[in-house]
């Protein structure tokens, strides 16, 4: 017999029995608890046939414990190449059916292996989490030891890759400890609101021991709760499939590292498409509220926005859309919830996503309708004005293309967080319905009368009205912003303005980085 088609065979048996992980009851264990495995969910990822996988020969470092002696497929850990719409990507998925998907060392080296390779080849990583944290037998091998290099440490890795390449952490399981920092440290994480799938650093078990009171992993992991409150979560997903698209859907809109640029894709939306029911959504009654989306879906192509946090800090709506067949960002006050007010958590929401936006060269645009910065004195306690800072320098950090267009309201210091000429954005368009009042009414009309707003004939407050408050002309004059347009053409001078400023560039002072107020 031919000695090469023996060992042939001999390998590919052993290739398809380690393709099973931890074996077919381990497999029906994870399907009966309504979880795909982790070469399933590869599969939903990546296009069909193109994942190529490294290292699935490897086996944890024997530690002198039982578990260790036994084989381990992977060491509880999948981990390859593919390619996503045909673009290259890195991808692991902790394998559940192996161990739980437990940390060891040697699954820590093949997950810093994905993220060292897509830096060096210049390609997104995706990460899909579902992990009962450190291995016990290995807890105390991760952190300290046995010759560990700090470019195969799971925390090292992603922040060494953070700004370089697209990464997306998809939490479609358990999340504990040691696991649960991974999410954080990718640009956006995606988790599904399933009974099976938390995040969090403790167990209730472990928190219960220390604290002596019961909780639920509902109360301190549970997706709703990262979603809605913590605002962890950037996309909630009903199913495993929706999440593993939606991170398909995602790198579509970025380019491969941050020396590219986005790719241009062909929609089939006209260009010049106008808009005429943007008259009907927003009244120029400054008291009737709508949902800004419904304005975004009537300027991008086809109707299609990709909402980031949507859960979260619901009066600032942000994401990913195509104007002209070229990725934009969209930052947008949102009148439906608080009135559009900017606070504390809207303003942290608003940062990072217009930092993730630069990071990848993906154009800016701001639609403004807001009363300003919320009153409140829990949120000036908790940090509001640091908050609010927070944004300013984002802004003025981005060297991307930035676009604000002022659609109703923009009172007091709401500009701020907006987006102003003085803070490097490149055109400063008003709807003519817009009403931009950098002070408030009241306080101008006493200060120009020199006296109380009540004292101040009725016919004298409806001329200072009109003249300084009801038409953006006044800031036109004053070079606040460059043009005042028709509403229903909104979407055709944005593309133009995308277009003509294709070709930005800023060159700013060297520096290692900049010290954002977080």
């Amino acid at each position: 017999m031919n000695h090469t088609k023996e060992k042939n065979e001999e390998i590919e048996k052993l290739r398809k029995r380690f393709e099973l992980g931890g074996g077919p009851k381990a497999i029906e264990k994870v399907h009966t608890a309504g979880k795909l495995t982790a070469r399933e969910r590869i599969e939903r990822l990546v296009d069909v046939g193109s994942f190529r996988e490294f290292n699935l020969w490897a086996q944890p470092t024997r530690t002198g414990f039982d578990i260790d002696q036994r084989e381990n497929p992977g060491d509880a850990v999948v981990a390859g190449y593919a390619r996503i719409e045909g673009r290259p990507v890195c991808v692991y998925a902790h394998d559940f059916t192996v161990l739980g998907g437990t940390q060891s060392y040697v699954q820590n080296w093949k997950v810093c292996k994905t993220i060292n390779t897509a830096v060096r080849w210049g390609i997104p990583y995706v990460g899909i989490i579902d992990s009962g944290g450190v291995r016990i037998q290995d807890a105390f091998g991760i952190p300290s030891g046995r010759g560990v290099s700090r470019n195969c440490d799971v925390w090292y890795a992603p922040a060494r890759a953070s700004g370089i390449v697209p990464s997306i952490s998809l939490t479609l399981g358990a999340s504990y400890a040691g696991t649960a920092y991974s999410p954080f440290l990718a640009d956006v994480f995606f988790m599904v609101r399933k009974p099976y799938c938390y995040m969090s650093l403790s167990s209730p078990e472990l928190l219960k021991s220390v604290t002596f009171k019961d909780v639920t992993r509902e109360e301190i992991g549970a997706p709703r709760l990262h979603a809605e409150v913590t605002g962890s979560c950037d996309y909630l997903g009903e199913t495993e499939e929706e999440v593993l698209q939606k991170g398909r859907e995602l790198l579509s809109f970025l380019p491969s590292n941050c020396r590219e640029k986005p790719p241009y894709v062909e929609t089939g939306d006209r260009k010049d498409r106008i808009e005429s029911a943007l008259l009907d959504i927003v009244p120029i009654e400054t008291e009737k509220t709508y949902d800004v989306r419904d304005v975004i879906f009537r300027i991008v192509d086809n109707s299609h926005f990709f909402e980031i946090k949507r859960e979260y800090a619901q009066n600032m709506t942000v994401g990913l859309a195509r104007l002209g067949g070229h990725s934009v960002g969209i930052v947008a006050n949102n009148p439906l919830f608080l009135d559009g007010a900017c606070d504390l958590r809207s303003a942290e929401k608003e940062a990072r996503f217009i930092r993730y936006c630069d990071a990848f060269n993906v154009p800016l645009i701001f639609l403004v309708d807001t009363p300003g910065f919320v009153a409140d004195i829990n949120q000036e306690r908790e940090g509001l004005a640091r908050h609010t800072a927070m944004v300013m320098y984002a802004i003025c950090e981005a060297t991307v293309p930035k676009i604000t267009v002022y659609l109703r309201r923009c009172y007091g210091n709401g500009h701020l967080a907006m987006g102003t000429r003085l803070m490097g954005v490149d055109a400063v368009l008003a709807w003519s319905t817009a009403q931009i009042q950098p002070v408030d009414f009241e306080e101008a009309l006493e200060a120009v009368y020199r006296k109380s707003a009540e004292d101040v004939e009725p016919g004298e407050v409806e001329a200072f009205q009109k003249k300084y408050f009801d038409s953006p002309r006044r800031p036109g004059t004053l070079l606040m912003i460059d043009d005042i347009i028709d509403p229903v053409n909104t979407r055709p001078i944005l593309i133009d303005l995308l277009e003509i400023t294709a070709k930005k560039e800023e060159v700013r002072p060297l520096r290692k980085h900049g010290n954002m107020p977080l």
